[in-house]
């Protein structure tokens, strides 16, 4: 028998939001208690806020880099300049403007841009580094990953392979991201370690009926914001019109313990090298500049 067609539907809660905050409040407040919260245009000075499509051209360097075709958890990608892209992008954006079927400029998704352009990054000063754990404090441009895509570009509900916690900023155009708890992942029909065949903004319940009772929750990113989601919180993200974001990723001596144990969870192997890494600098106190020699192929292995 089918649901009937309220059930079908699903409120979305909304999270915290605040305005500014300092580090004591979001560690005890929301890092400590798992809690994501949305930090309102604490980055809204940022000269990346004016990003534009000649901004990225006169800036040309020649180093291609990896662009996401089709589904992004398939991982199928083309090489390209930045140019090439932005232009792809561009075009893209003013066909459907002018609603003329275009094919998608694809999505980039998930390259360490500041590692490779370091050129861009006094486009995003003051960081507010401060957020993060010691640690990454010196580097911690090495550990960003970012993405640029089209209104419309998608990715499926997810969570982050190594269990970390995540910073997330929206820096040109606007994102809105579907959140779930991590211990409901075995209720979001997972397939292999990380990737969700469930779908929380279209929930099939009569397919799916373990997610029936899954809280569901939503956060609406405007240029300026930063989103923290803890660690292993699985999130969908929608591009809600043509958009520049970054994140990192991050651990704290519990999480990166968390994602060693992972292994006899399901978590590839390549996990707990990462993870073991992050683990020996945080809580052996080694320094980050060995430590990130090692991992910094972890950049591409999450991509």
């Amino acid at each position: 028998m089918k649901l009937l067609e309220q059930e079908k539907l699903k409120t979305f809660e909304h999270i915290d939001v605040e305005s500014t905050i300092d580090r004591k409040i979001f560690y005890s407040k929301y890092v400590t208690k798992n809690k994501p919260v949305v930090i309102r245009g604490l980055t809204s000075n940022w000269k990346a806020k004016d990003w534009n499509i000649d901004y990225f051209k006169t800036k040309e360097n020649g180093k291609t880099i990896s662009i996401k075709v089709g589904n992004v958890s398939e991982g199928r990608k083309e090489q390209m300049l930045l140019s090439n892209y932005v232009e792809r992008l561009e075009e893209y954006e003013q066909n459907l403007k002018l609603n003329i079927k275009a094919e998608s400029p694809g999505y980039l998704h998930d390259i360490p841009f500041f590692y490779m352009f370091p050129e861009y990054l006094s486009d995003i000063y003051p960081f507010p580094k401060k957020l993060l754990p010691r640690f990454y404090w010196k580097k911690w441009q090495n550990y960003i990953q970012f993405f640029m895509g089209s209104t419309g570009s998608l990715t499926p509900l997810h969570f982050d392979t190594l269990l970390s916690h995540n910073l997330f900023f929206q820096v040109v155009g606007r994102k809105k991201f579907i959140l779930i708890d991590h211990k409901e992942k075995n209720n979001c029909a997972i397939r292999g370690w990380r990737w969700s065949n469930f779908d929380p903004q279209n929930p099939d319940y009569e397919k799916y009926p373990e997610a029936k009772n899954v809280k569901i929750m939503e956060a609406m990113l405007e240029p300026g914001d930063i989103l923290y989601m803890p660690s292993g919180m699985l999130h969908q993200v929608h591009g809600l019109s043509q958009s520049i974001s970054f994140n990192i990723d991050w651990h704290t001596p519990k999480t990166a313990a968390k994602g060693v144990a992972s292994l006899w969870k399901g978590a590839p192997l390549k996990n707990v090298y990462y993870n073991a890494l992050i683990f020996a600098g945080l809580v052996f106190k080694i320094p980050e500049k060995l430590i990130f020699s090692m991992y910094k192929s972890y950049l591409n292995y999450v991509s």
